[in-house]
């Protein structure tokens, strides 16, 4: 993960700074502020297998692909930009949408564009996806452009959580990414080809595509000690009885597939001897009792876990 903070410079200093933060995450922009002289900014930028996840928040200000931009990237991307908070006016190739929280949109890099951002405290998610990747999963089709997924209907609504828990927990997800990946791709083909021929499904079994997200949910979020089938069946807007019926094809429960996701960060984390307290990496993988780990785990893994640790840890010694 890689952050930058304008409030740690000057403030003569912020504004020449960030333009060059911008071109070094993103592509090569031209950003105007509403106040130069009154300017703060933020971007944190994480890898997931060659998708570049970040964070951007600032004061109001218009931010520009031109021509001249293009001519200096020899790369290609597709920017999905979703909105957490305020708004964000887009414009390319004569559309124009208005993003609100919980709205996405995506641009192409390779032709001009403009983001104005008309809220004196916005926030954004943005995923940049190289082209040749993003054309291979979701296709070529320039339809996608500009098409506004919302939360206000059910399908956006999944893909709008999903991206949403994605981008929160993006360094936690390198040990899985392929999966990660693909799932967020079957996603967005779902949101943008929503209304389709009457059938917003037809790129997708939604059953199985479901069964998947569930399971993706929990990679996600298996660190909340509160997660449970019912929270993850309001996030999804169905019943915790369907919830179980979606995954009774798959060999694992959802509670089964929850322990042994916490159980196996804790025994990376016993491996690697960090942090010493086995209390804590127990706490910081979603258990909240120290007897029922310390159960599971001698269950899972034969053993008790200083048992392991000591065990792995001398391994390690030769």
């Amino acid at each position: 993960m890689i952050s930058f903070d304008l409030q740690k410079l000057k403030a003569s200093e912020r504004f020449g700074y960030w333009r060059e933060v911008l071109c070094n995450v993103y592509v090569s922009l031209t950003p105007e502020p509403d106040d130069r002289f009154d300017f703060s900014g933020s971007v944190s930028d994480h890898d997931l297998n060659g998708i570049g996840v970040s964070k951007i928040s600032s004061k109001k200000q218009i931010i520009s692909r031109t021509p001249s931009g293009i001519r200096r990237d020899a790369d290609a991307f597709y920017f999905l930009n979703l909105q957490t908070r305020g708004a964000c006016g887009v414009v390319q190739l004569g559309q124009e949408q208005l993003t609100k929280q919980g709205e996405f949109v995506i641009v192409d890099s390779t032709e001009p564009f403009s983001l104005d951002y008309v809220s004196e405290d916005w926030e954004q998610y943005s995923f940049k996806i190289p082209k040749q990747m993003f054309d291979a999963h979701i296709g070529a089709s320039r339809t996608a452009l500009l098409k506004k997924v919302s939360t206000e209907s059910a399908v956006g609504d999944i893909v709008v959580n999903y991206l949403t828990s994605m981008a929160r927990r993006a360094v936690q997800l390198d040990t899985n990414p392929d999966e990660i990946r693909k799932s967020m791709f079957d996603l967005i083909r779902l949101g943008l080809t929503e209304g389709e021929d009457g059938n917003p499904s037809r790129h997708c079994d939604m059953r199985s595509g479901l069964r998947q997200y569930i399971l993706n949910f929990i990679e996600l979020n298996f660190s909340d000690p509160t997660l449970n089938p019912a929270k993850a069946a309001a996030h999804f807007n169905i019943s915790t009885r369907y919830l179980h019926k979606v995954l009774e094809e798959h060999e694992l429960t959802f509670s089964q597939a929850l322990l042994e996701r916490r159980l196996q960060s804790c025994a990376e984390d016993l491996k690697r001897g960090r942090p010493r307290n086995i209390s804590e990496v127990a706490f910081r993988w979603g258990f909240n009792d120290l007897s029922h780990f310390s159960r599971a785990f001698r269950r899972r893994f034969g053993t008790t876990p200083r048992e392991y640790r000591r065990s792995e840890m001398e391994k390690s010694d030769f």
